[in-house]
C-alpha cells in the first residue's frame, strides 16, 4: 500500500473514491486510505462524503443512511480507533435528498481512514447507486 499523501502527491491520486452501497441493514467501505506515518498533519485534511438522493423505493420513511469516516492504527481496520458519523433519515414520501458530509480528523488521529455507509432497514437495495469519499487538503 503506497503512502497517498507524502509529499508532491496531488488530490487526483486518491480521489474520488466512489463505492456501491448496499442493501438494507448492510454496511459498505471504500478502500483504505493511508496517511501515513507523521507525514501530514491531519488538521489540515477534510474528508467528504457524498450520497446521491434516493427514493422512497430505496429509503422508505424513518429509514436512515449513515456517512461514516472510520479511523484505525491497522490498515486492516481490525480495531476501529474513531468513528465520525452523520444521518440522514428518509421522509416525507420523497427518501432522501444528495447529501454531503464533511469531516476532520484530530491531530492525533491514526493511520488509516476509510468511508463507509449504512443502510437502516426496509427498501429495496442501493447497490445500484455509488457514495462518493474525496480527501481535501
Amino acid at each position: 500500500m503506497a503512502n497517498e499523501f507524502g509529499n508532491n502527491i496531488q488530490d487526483a491520486l486518491v480521489n474520488p473514491a466512489a463505492f456501491a452501497m448496499g442493501a438494507a441493514s448492510a454496511s459498505t467501505t471504500s478502500a483504505v486510505i493511508d496517511l501515513g506515518v507523521d507525514t501530514y498533519k491531519h488538521g489540515n485534511v477534510e474528508f467528504e462524503l457524498a450520497v446521491p438522493a434516493l427514493a422512497t423505493g430505496v429509503i422508505p420513511d424513518a429509514s436512515v443512511v449513515s456517512l461514516i469516516l472510520e479511523t484505525s492504527t491497522t490498515s486492516n481496520f481490525a480495531a476501529i480507533v474513531g468513528t465520525y458519523t452523520e444521518t440522514v433519515t428518509g421522509a416525507g414520501g420523497v427518501g432522501i435528498a444528495a447529501t454531503v458530509a464533511r469531516f476532520r480528523l484530530p491531530s492525533n488521529a491514526p493511520r488509516y481512514a476509510r468511508f463507509k455507509t449504512t443502510r437502516g432497514a426496509g427498501g429495496t437495495t442501493a447497490a445500484a447507486f455509488n457514495a462518493t469519499g474525496t480527501v481535501r487538503f
